[in-house]
């Protein structure tokens, strides 16, 4: 299984914490404030080297302390995984990712499906929310998109910079041909993505509507919006806005505003579901994820769900952990203690239960 022990020293309110996981269902229980998040962020750090919470790890570091340890063990690809991950002892964090003793490099192994509470408002929220989750995903499944992002975001930055500073027409050009050039690349390649994302998504609901389940979905349409006005040519589009630009002082138009629309009968999922149903929604597109991940990448899934319970129905709640146990991927979940996730847990499946 990939993660078996967690080991976690002088993190956040953890002094020392030391937690065995199965290869199935864990569920990790307990009073708000006892720490399930902190676990979920440290088994992140420890995967993809990168807190949820904060830019700067150190922040994790418990207040009584100057320096944090973490450490992951468990088998991958029937090889030996050893995970490491450390802070306060030198500028920068330090981690480590090995099989068999061989240092690897993290996209290779595992990839961490995460849902927290901002991941909640990827439908009715922010743009940026869904555009970080879609961008995670092309980036590991694609990942010479990486290079051509952030050539874009360089010619934005050096164009943002000309308009908020009312630079000259002729050094505003040039950033301006930069960016539509880089610019048509990236969506060009964003909406070669999006057919395969879209795909794993509707396949995935369409098979769980058909047989009886969360029916509310089976209208359900997911469209592509590139950034900017479809008719245009993204050379065009940058020009007409260019006036409307000088006086925000930022670029209005491109694939940096590109976004992914849900709707369900033709209206915006967001007005069109409860919040109960966003929550489904929002976990079954992650669980689509997992085929899309490891049908085009070598590494393994860890799916962990930060309070499933919350804002679920019990029919909802018991239907959506069945489909989490159907995946057959290591799921680490959090709930607070006497929640119907234990019993709908206990009900489908032999589980670990974390009790702190």
């Amino acid at each position: 299984m990939p993660l078996q022990k967690v080991y976690l020293e002088n993190f956040r309110l953890f002094d020392s914490k030391v937690l065995s996981f199965s290869k199935g269902s864990n569920l990790i229980i307990g009073p708000n404030g006892s720490g399930k998040t902190s676990i979920l962020e440290a088994i992140n750090i420890l995967i993809s080297g990168n807190s949820f919470r904060e830019k700067d790890t150190k922040v994790c570091i418990n207040q009584a302390n100057n320096f944090f340890n973490l450490k992951g063990k468990g088998t991958l690809q029937n090889k030996k995984l050893e995970l490491s991950a450390s802070n306060g002892i030198g500028p920068r964090m330090h981690s480590v990712r090995k099989l068999n003793d061989k240092q690897i490099s993290k996209s290779k192994i595992l990839y961490p499906l995460l849902v927290i509470g901002k991941t909640l408002k990827m439908i009715d929220g922010e743009p940026d929310l869904r555009r970080e989750h879609y961008n995670n995903l092309m980036f590991h499944v694609k990942p010479g998109t990486v290079k051509l992002y952030k050539s874009y975001q360089k010619a934005l930055k050096q164009r943002n910079k000309c308009l908020k500073n009312k630079f000259s027409d002729k050094e505003l050009l040039v950033w301006s041909d930069e960016l539509s050039k880089a610019g048509l690349e990236l969506s060009l390649q964003q909406y070669d993505f999006f057919k395969i994302f879209k795909e794993n998504i509707k396949t995935c609901i369409s098979d769980i509507t058909e047989s009886g389940h969360f029916e509310f979905l089976s209208g359900l349409n997911i469209n592509f919006s590139k950034g900017w006005d479809r008719a245009k040519t993204l050379e065009e589009s940058l020009k007409d806005s260019l006036d409307k630009d000088r006086v925000l002082g930022y670029t209005s138009k491109g694939p940096h505003r590109m976004d992914i629309l849900y709707k369900v009968s033709n209206k915006l999922a967001s007005s069109n579901l409860s919040r109960g149903q966003l929550k489904v929604l929002i976990l079954l597109i992650f669980l689509s994820n997992i085929a899309l991940i490891e049908n085009l990448t070598e590494a393994e899934v860890i799916l962990m769900i930060d309070d499933l319970g919350s804002e679920l129905d019990v029919g909802n709640l018991r239907s959506i952990v069945k489909k989490i146990i159907e995946t057959g991927k290591q799921t680490i979940l959090t709930g607070i203690e006497g929640e119907e996730i234990q019993i709908s847990i206990k009900d489908l499946t032999n589980f670990t239960q974390i009790n702190l």
